[in-house]
Order: structure tokens, then C-alpha cells, then sequence
């Protein structure tokens, strides 16, 4: 388990996304989604909403999205 509290942590655990202070000014948001189910059935349709939720998570973090790994 990763640590959920501390003077880097911006947002903490019950959040939707990790908000971490990287110094110099930046922070790195991190999110995980899991949609298994729906990519099973539809694999573009799954991934986009799972790419969705991701997306809307970081922004209502008050943060904007860079990147996306997969």
C-alpha cells in the first residue's frame, strides 16, 4: 500500500486521484480505472470510457492531464 498521508500528499486517500507536490512548483496526479467488464465486450467502447473517467477524474482534481499510459 502506498502512503496516504504526508507533507508531498495534496489530496489524500477517499479522493479519486492522487495529487502529489513534485517540488519546483509541479504536481503529478495519479489515477487508476479498471473497466475489465465493459472492455470485454467492446473493446473501443471500454476503453473509452475507462480513458473518460481517468480524464474527468485528474481534471476534478484541479489538475490537467499530460499523458496517459496504458
Amino acid at each position: 500500500m502506498l502512503p496516504t498521508t504526508g507533507q508531498n500528499i495534496i489530496l489524500e486517500k477517499g479522493y479519486d486521484s492522487g495529487v502529489l507536490d513534485v517540488g519546483d512548483g509541479y504536481v503529478v496526479t495519479v489515477h487508476i480505472e479498471s473497466h475489465n467488464h465493459p472492455s470485454a465486450v467492446e473493446p473501443f467502447g471500454g476503453a473509452a470510457t475507462g480513458v473518460g473517467g481517468v480524464i474527468r477524474d485528474i481534471l476534478s482534481a484541479g489538475t490537467r492531464p499530460i499523458a496517459i499510459l496504458d
